[in-house]
């Protein structure tokens, strides 16, 4: 699995799928430097020490992980896959 790099910029292509090829709907948006993982665990922390909601509940977790299953089904099948139990 990929993730964004700790010690540069990210860029995240926005497309609205109105072209085949992206073009003029196509928007780029740069994303500062992060590591993403120690802004998730600094945010449960707090969440624990605040004795507040955690940031993304498990049933987030649970919902992402039924997309990325269905990404995998579809690039297997080669059709468009449903995630099962959304």
């Amino acid at each position: 699995m990929k993730v964004a790099p700790t010690d540069k910029p990210c860029r995240i292509f926005i497309d609205d799928g109105k072209e085949l090829y992206g073009g003029a709907s196509q928007v780029t948006e740069s994303l500062p430097i992060c590591n993403q993982f120690t802004i998730q665990a600094d945010l449960f922390s707090r969440a624990i020490r605040e004795n507040t909601e955690v940031p993304n509940s498990m049933e987030d977790a649970v919902c992402n992980t039924a997309v990325i299953e269905a990404l995998f089904r579809s690039a297997r099948t080669g059709n468009w896959e449903t995630p099962e139990g959304l």
